[in-house]
């Protein structure tokens, strides 16, 4: 039966088995047992559980820092975090216990659901696992990874700006090239062109003119014999 339970298991589901693998995988950090390690190293520890508890190895690093900015553990001042507190927001997410709308809220309703099935809690773990509302200057690991994610976010954009200035088609400099030419060459451009329109139009008129004059002359004098041979 125990054979069988096992090979049918849904491993997917989160369980004591996922619990065990985070302390094996927590003890390599915290070989002294003091119940806190670095919070850089908590991106590399959950990348090493698997799902759902964990990343996995497949996750990449920036999607990791960005779940744990929803999991939000209380940031020491020494940069640590505890075992409690992680364990217990790893869990909280895994499970989506009290993880929408706004976060104080949330842990005011946690903590006072956990007041109520576990009244032995003391209030020192209970402020480790669900920080009370109220405390705005207060370090998270989700403030810490959310102004690392900006400033990464703007890297990139100067980056791909700077790459995209230096990357200008060559073709478009050959025009801009061609215009400078033609700006630096219009005035030489436009005395020459206005120079030879002037002399065709002044070579031009006076034949037009001088056939208009003969054409009326004729008809005056073809006018004029008409009339007089009626005369006769």
């Amino acid at each position: 039966m125990d054979n069988f339970d096992y090979l049918t298991r849904d491993w997917s589901i989160l369980g004591p088995h996922h619990l065990d693998e985070f302390v094996r995988l927590w003890s390599e950090y915290d070989p002294d047992a003091k119940g806190r390690i670095k919070h850089l190293d908590v991106v590399t520890l959950l990348r090493k559980i698997s799902p759902p508890l964990g990343f996995g190895k497949l996750c990449p690093h920036r999607v990791a820092c960005k779940r744990l900015v929803s999991m939000n553990m209380p940031l020491n001042s020494d940069g640590t975090v505890l075992f409690n507190a992680t364990l217990f927001a790893v869990v909280r997410t895994s499970l989506k216990i009290k993880t929408e709308g706004n976060i104080d809220d949330a842990n005011a309703e946690l903590r006072n659901t956990i007041k109520q099935i576990w009244k032995r809690t003391s209030n020192k773990l209970l402020d480790q696992v669900v920080p009370p509302p109220g405390i705005d200057d207060e370090v998270t690991v989700g403030k810490f990874y959310a102004t690392y994610l900006i400033q990464d976010y703007f890297r990139r954009f100067k980056k791909r700006k700077n790459y995209d200035r230096n990357s200008e088609p060559a073709s478009h400099m050959t025009l801009l090239a061609g215009l400078r030419i033609l700006h630096k060459k219009g005035p030489k451009l436009k005395r020459k062109i206005s120079g030879t329109l002037h002399e065709s139009a002044s070579s031009i008129n006076p034949e037009p003119t001088h056939r208009v004059g003969v054409f009326i002359w004729c008809l005056l004098v073809l006018l004029f014999l008409s009339v007089f041979l009626q005369a006769l």
